[in-house]
């Protein structure tokens, strides 16, 4: 699960409003890591934000993770990360089989 802190719900919308490799990356390593667990929910994020007690997560079923990794699949292929996008194919194929 990766942490992130916020400044304020700006900053929280403008990381989640786009893609990027961190974010994809992120999501791609919770996936597998619940998968290797066999967990049926993947924890992605736990999020704070500045002067806040509050923590929140942001998890997904066992039900959304080929949605997901396929659109994770389509950000390696287009960004041309070549490595992560057969580590990411083969996770899927794994995943169908589970």
């Amino acid at each position: 699960m990766k942490k992130l802190v916020f400044r304020s719900t700006d900053e929280f919308s403008e990381f989640f409003k786009g893609k990027s490799p961190e974010l994809t990356n992120a999501i791609v390593h919770s996936i597998r890591e619940a998968f290797m667990f066999h967990k049926k929910t993947a924890n992605l994020f736990e999020i704070t934000f500045d002067e806040s007690d509050s923590v929140f997560e942001i998890s997904l079923s066992h039900k959304e993770w080929i949605i997901a990794l396929e659109n994770c699949l389509s950000h390696y292929e287009e960004w041309e990360m070549g490595d992560d996008a057969i580590d990411t194919f083969l996770l899927i194929k794994e995943i169908k089989t589970w």
